[in-house]
């Protein structure tokens, strides 16, 4: 007979003894905390186990202890004021009284970055191509905006023609045009506008920005909307100390002038608070951006005002816990160098206001990250001219541009070789634009709404002894578009219209689905290499979605049922470094592209008040599109402060098939403004007498337009930084741009500024 008692008490005795072996099983870690320059202990550093989510601060004798850890592979991850972020590999089995040492921020060492998976890991494990621009560099670069930073990064072209009297920077990369195929976000947060329209550049300042950190190629299985060539986040300072600061006045070329103060603080126990507030304010005469032989008595100076304030206010509850809560106001005044008969003559100003609530923490193993966002931005145009046939016009122009989301994201490890990343993204883009003729009776509105939502997974595994790393990931977005109206009241032939109408537009909606998966191998500690294959896509804008009104070339019509472009591409990849002196990064890509919206010219022409009828266009999905690239990315580290940056980038970008009905036949053309060479060259060095960045660009010959009959001639740019600490807290800066007085005259026929002098004094207060 079979005895029941017996397995019973024998399925017992096993569980028994398994929940004993798994007991034992929990271990810990534990080690000391140094300087790598002195060995002294640093005391109250930040220690935490990313895979499971505990942390620790180390003691007065810089020791730390985590226990009731389970078996397998971690990263160990220690931040201490003063010293860059560190990441061990552990094993609890194994990592009993370790010693780590802390490198001090101002030398360069293995990067952390947060962009490229939406979680902290070392730049070395993630297959793909990443690019960190550190503080340091940031406050040494010749720069009198964020954007110009840029310019070092291979493949990355920044078109801001004006100087700081451009009203807008145009960032691309990877050999596409449209400042919108590339994904700009703010401590996370994105800028690109569903509206439609550029980057505000001029939110922040280089002061204020901790580090900016580059993830090349479609990135829309993390972020959906707008990765196509991929992303730039802009990290912004965190408070460090209990209390610092930094006052900054300068003056320069045309009688250029600024100002900023920047506070930040916090508690000086490892729970608290912690706080920033900051203000930034400039002005300058500006030039006359017309070229001599086409200017006429209406060319006034491209004059500028513009401020922002900027505040946070966070709380830590622990080592890897935190909630904050920041706020920045932006308001500016530019002048579009033409008066007749106004006071300022045609100006623009943008006001906008951006809000961020974030919380990082974990439950468990779990770790979690929030962000929710509001961002509106209220633009105003006054635009006066006299046309060819001696009539005057004078427009108001009001845009009303809001975008809200909820960003959510949950990581954990799963097993020894799995780290799983999950989210959820929503965001609502609301469009309101009204267009009020002064000088006739014309009157235009446009509004609508756009809202995206979306589910993502990515799981990245260490295998093969961790010389293997693979990420795969998918997303899977829906977007709606309603509430789209139009509507004109009494019009003229000012318009281009021919009777009052009001229009609802239908609504609409999309489904996209963007895979990833992309690996990197270690053959040894300095040589490893990479394939990845992503997908991106650029959603339609609300603007060409609703709206209707004459542009720079005629006249456009709205298309409400414009789809969003895609585009696949495949990179392989090199890093190779040197004796921790040379770090060598080749680059090769294929992306082919479908769906790219283009504005095509309808056959129909209006009567917009002018000498001859004006051609009728509307935005459409009608061509494919190849570009097959290489990029090179080269630093060397002569000395610890003498370092040697170049890179050099090549596009072949160009549309291999066009089905739109039309007259015009853009098979075969190269994309416009897209320069086929980029090259960049830059010597930073820090020395007893005075500290220097010295850089060189050439951007290429680039198309103007879609039929490759104008050319934008290239040009090359000198900028230079002298600095000098003249007492300990009290920095001397002198900025050139354009060192060589390269003039040039940018795709609009407006001429640059040419050499600009900025003479700057900075006091820290700690």
């Amino acid at each position: 007979m079979f005895n029941y008692s017996k397995l019973v008490n024998s399925l017992f005795f096993l569980f028994l003894l398994g929940y004993i072996s798994q007991i034992h099983a929990q271990s810990e870690i534990s080690g000391l905390i140094q300087d790598s320059l002195s060995f002294s202990p640093i005391n109250g550093a930040n220690v935490y186990l990313k895979d499971n989510n505990k942390g620790t601060s180390t003691s007065s004798s810089g020791h730390f202890q985590i226990k009731d850890i389970e078996p397998g592979n971690y990263q160990l991850i220690i931040s201490h004021v003063g010293y860059a972020d560190t990441i061990v590999h552990v094993n609890p089995n194994e990592s009993q009284n370790l010693i780590i040492l802390l490198i001090p921020d101002s030398i360069e060492m293995e990067a952390i970055v947060v962009t490229a998976t939406r979680t902290s890991a070392l730049m070395e494990d993630v297959p793909q191509r990443i690019h960190k621009i550190s503080k340091k560099t940031i406050e040494d670069y010749p720069s009198t905006n964020t954007d110009n930073i840029l310019r070092m990064i291979p493949g990355i072209n920044v078109n801001r023609s004006s100087g700081i009297f451009s009203r807008n920077s145009s960032v691309t990369m990877r050999g596409m045009p449209s400042a919108s195929r590339s994904l700009i976000l703010l401590d996370g947060v994105p800028l690109n506008k569903s509206a439609g329209g550029t980057i505000n550049w001029h939110l922040i300042t280089p002061n204020e920005i901790d580090r900016i950190e580059v993830v090349k190629g479609p990135g829309s299985a993390l972020y959906g909307n707008n990765a196509m060539s991929g992303v730039i986040n802009i990290i912004s300072n965190k408070p460090k100390k209990n209390f610092n600061g930094m006052i900054n006045a300068g003056y320069g070329t045309y009688n250029t002038i600024k100002a900023q103060l920047y506070l930040n603080g916090k508690s000086k126990k490892p729970k608290g608070v912690y706080w920033k507030l900051g203000g930034f304010y400039r002005q300058g005469d500006g030039y006359i951006i017309e070229p001599e032989d086409t200017r006429d008595s209406l060319n006034i100076n491209t004059f500028l005002k513009e401020g922002n304030l900027n505040g946070l206010l966070g709380y830590q509850f622990g080592p890897n816990q935190k909630l904050e809560l920041d706020y920045r106001f932006y308001t500016d005044m530019r002048s579009n160098g033409v008066k007749v008969f106004e006071k300022d003559g045609s100006y623009e100003n943008f006001t906008d206001h951006n809000l961020r609530a974030a919380y990082e923490g974990s439950i468990k193993r779990v770790k979690i990250n929030v962000n929710a966002f509001y961002f509106n931005e209220n633009y105003y145009r006054q635009s006066e001219n006299i046309n060819r046939s001696g009539e005057y016009k004078l427009v108001d122009t009001e845009t009303d541009k809001e975008d809200m989301g909820l960003w959510i994201t949950l990581s954990r490890t799963f097993g020894k070789s799995h780290f799983i990343t999950a989210g959820i993204d929503v965001k609502n883009g609301i469009l309101d634009n009204q267009e009020i003729y002064r000088t006739s009776t014309d009157a235009i509105f446009t509004d609508g709404n756009l809202i995206f939502s979306a589910l993502f997974l990515q799981d990245e595994m260490n295998l093969a002894a961790e010389r293997l790393k693979l990420i795969a990931g998918l997303r899977f977005d829906y977007a709606l578009y309603y509430n789209g109206h139009f509507e004109v009241k009494d019009p003229t032939s000012k318009t281009g219209f021919q009777q009052s109408a009001k229009i609802s537009y239908p609504q609409s909606g999309w489904i996209e689905v963007s895979p990833k998966l992309s690996l990197k191998y270690f053959l040894s500690k300095s040589l490893n290499a990479f394939i990845s294959a992503s997908t991106g896509f650029m959603p339609p804008k609300l603007d060409d979605l609703a709206g209707s009104r004459k542009i720079r070339r005629g006249f456009k019509i709205a298309n409400p049922e414009l789809l969003p472009e895609n585009i696949t591409s495949v990179e392989i990849g090199v890093d190779y470094s040197l004796a921790d002196k040379l770090f060598i990064k080749p680059s090769v890509y294929y992306s082919l592209g479908s769906d790219f919206q283009y504005l095509v010219a309808t056959g129909d022409y209006v009567d917009a008040g002018s000498d001859d009828p004006i051609p009728v266009y509307q935005r459409q999905n009608v061509t494919k599109v190849e570009i097959i690239g290489t990029e090179l990315g080269l630093e060397y580290y002569i000395t610890q402060k003498i370092k040697l940056t170049g890179s050099y980038a090549y596009n072949y970008s160009k549309i291999i098939e066009y089905n739109a009905t039309s007259d015009q036949n853009l098979d075969g053309k190269y994309l416009s403004e897209v320069p086929p060479n980029l090259v960049f060259v830059g010597l930073q060095c820090q020395n007893k007498i005075v500290d220097f960045f010295i850089n060189y660009s050439y951007t290429d010959d680039q198309w103007y337009d879609e039929l490759n009959t104008s050319i934008v001639d290239s040009y090359s740019l000198v900028n230079l930084r002298l600095s000098k600490y003249v007492l300990k807290d009290l920095q001397l800066i002198l900025d050139i741009q354009d060192l060589l007085n390269e003039q040039y005259v940018d795709r609009k026929g407006y001429l640059s500024p040419g050499r600009f002098i900025m003479f700057e004094i900075k006091y820290f207060i700690n």
